[in-house]
């Protein structure tokens, strides 16, 4: 075979999201998260229309749903891109395909294009149903439209930065399964602890998570100030809560910060990596 007939770079990435989206169907990964999504924000949708809950205006009401993607953009990105690399590096099969003439960063870029369509789709339900529920409130001409579509394009780049952030969890651990716990507890369980400690408590502005960033999905519907600091009585000690909420343009770069330097790292640990048959 002439070097003309051999696949190309392009056709291995393309091969390679082809068979990681079928990895997601196969291991019903994609229909558990699917079913996950229609559940919660089912339940949540019914609820506030059962209770009349609709937030006193249609975007007040999608911040409110929309907000809560910061966590589960996190649940996403653990579960399709946890062990995206790991998987290559903790059985025998990665290690077969390692060893044929395809450039990893192929293999990489095509796994993280499945990992984020498949994200996107998600998202895209959990986006539609809380706008079932504005427009049972408010109807399609009550909501604002313009911010709501930023609002998707943030989150939309809040998948890329938490996706790139697991892949390179994904890239240093040989075990699937400890990169996916690790995913979430760090991402989730230690960045809300962190943010709670050095925003809330010591009154620092917690810029340098990606939990933080993502809360301008929901504050870009209804802005609110960048810092706010109350105080209680507690036994005679007079305690000060500090609050902070990231400008639209401070999350966006911490989070195409995130996206850039971590897929980048998780390439170069991938190209280096040696896997163990």
């Amino acid at each position: 075979m002439s070097s003309a007939e051999l696949p190309t770079d392009v056709q291995h990435w393309w091969t390679a999201t082809r068979y990681q989206l079928r990895f997601y169907l196969r291991t019903w990964r994609f229909l558990g998260l699917l079913l996950f999504f229609l559940i919660v924000g089912g339940a949540a949708t019914g609820v506030e229309i059962y209770l009349n809950a609709n937030g006193g205006s249609a975007a007040a009401f999608l911040a409110s749903g929309l907000g809560n993607l910061g966590i589960f953009g996190i649940i996403i990105a653990a579960f399709i891109g946890g062990d995206a690399i790991a998987m290559d590096f903790g059985s025998g099969t990665g290690y077969y395909m390692l060893v044929l003439p395809v450039r990893r960063p192929a293999i990489l870029l095509g796994r993280f294009a499945a990992a984020f369509a498949t994200g996107l789709c998600l998202v895209g339900v959990y986006y539609v149903i809380s706008i079932f529920g504005a427009v049972y409130f408010w109807g399609f001409a009550g909501l604002p439209w313009l911010a709501l579509g930023e609002s998707f394009l943030l989150a939309v780049l809040y998948g890329a930065a938490v996706l790139s952030t697991a892949f390179f969890f994904s890239s240093l651990f040989r075990s699937p399964a400890v990169s996916i716990v690790l995913t979430i507890l760090i991402l989730f369980l230690g960045f809300l602890i962190v943010d709670g400690v050095v925003g809330a408590d010591l009154g620092y502005e917690p810029w340098f998570s990606v939990l933080y960033a993502g809360g301008v999905i929901g504050l870009v519907l209804v802005g609110q100030p960048h810092y706010l600091a109350s105080t209680s009585h507690v036994g005679g000690r007079v305690i000060t809560t500090h609050v902070w909420n990231p400008y639209i343009w401070e999350g966006t770069v911490i989070m195409l910060a995130y996206f850039v330097v971590f897929l980048l790292l998780s390439g170069v640990i991938y190209q280096f990596k040696e896997s163990k048959g």
